[in-house]
């Protein structure tokens, strides 16, 4: 099942709780604080921004005018996967495998074949490597093994993979239902328009919340360090000794849920004081 099928409240639990999320035969287990100081945040963040550019921030950055409007003609039909194995040179392919190491936490991961990246194939006997470092498989051990231990990244589930790194990491919602249902699009062209004016709205928020956060805070942005003290130091059960068990997901709800209990809070003594028209919103409303 595609990870855009699962229910959305399934999905937030599955988030909640920290469990592994699996796109096909891939078990894509969060990170928790623990691990992310152990990495590097910086590193960290590095490779999610690594695997989160678009087919649109590929063609964005092709200086050759002619190449870009031949990508622009053929976006429908391309994925970043293409650009990250194919059209975007060795680098590219470099970064992403860099990424995907940190994901799965192995270096075991190699290119198979043309659009076919393995993970695991040298723990499990399948690949070897000659004296060029050329990968070598094979197939007998190949034939041997259960379908389900073999865990390939490739063209179609890519993307299904980087969703879910998304959202694990808080850097995207997961879709309603009734979201998801409006997404059904009678043609390319309602599509593109519908993904234009998506764009557009993320634009404006990420406007907003940036205003937001520099009226807020003068003395400069909110980091990480900032959200681990202020969650550590507020919350009524996670201090600073348990709360590097957390993922980024479990981190930032539980970050957004204290900050709706002091906007409740603030708006209850607001309105015991004559304040009127106060927009109340109970703390265990939806994030």
């Amino acid at each position: 099942m595609s990870i855009r099928d699962i229910d959305e409240l399934d999905l937030k639990l599955l988030l909640l709780s920290g469990s592994n999320i699996k796109v096909e035969n891939l078990d894509i287990k969060p990170y928790n604080f623990y691990e992310i100081k152990d990495y590097g945040y910086t590193n960290y963040m590095r490779s999610l921004q690594w695997i989160s550019l678009s087919v649109d921030d590929f063609i964005e950055s092709i200086l050759d005018i002619e190449k870009r409007v031949l990508l622009e003609t053929e976006k429908a039909n391309l994925k970043t996967f293409d650009f990250y194995t194919k059209l975007g040179g060795q680098d590219m392919l470099e970064g992403l495998l860099v990424t995907l190491s940190m994901i799965f936490r192995t270096k075991d991961i190699r290119v198979i074949k043309d659009g076919v990246i393995g993970v695991y194939f040298e723990k499990l006997g399948i690949s070897s490597y000659d004296e060029n470092n050329e990968i070598l498989i094979n197939n007998e051990i190949l034939d041997t093994i259960n379908q389900n231990e073999i865990m390939i990244i490739h063209r179609d589930n890519f993307d299904d993979l980087v969703e879910v790194v998304k959202l694990q990491n808080y850097l995207k919602k997961p879709v309603s239902n009734k979201e998801k249902s409006e997404e059904q699009f009678a043609n390319e062209e309602s599509r593109m328009l519908a993904e234009q004016m998506k764009k557009n709205e993320e634009k404006v928020s990420k406007a907003k919340k940036r205003q937001a956060i520099d009226n807020e805070d003068s003395n400069g942005d909110i980091d990480i360090f900032d959200i681990i003290s202020s969650v550590s130091t507020k919350s009524n059960s996670i201090n600073k000794l348990n709360i590097w068990s957390l993922t980024v997901y479990q981190l930032y709800d539980e970050y957004a849920r204290l900050e709706l209990i002091d906007n409740y809070d603030f708006s209850i003594k607001a309105m015991m004081a004559g304040a009127e028209k106060i927009d109340l919103k109970h703390w265990s409303s939806k994030i």
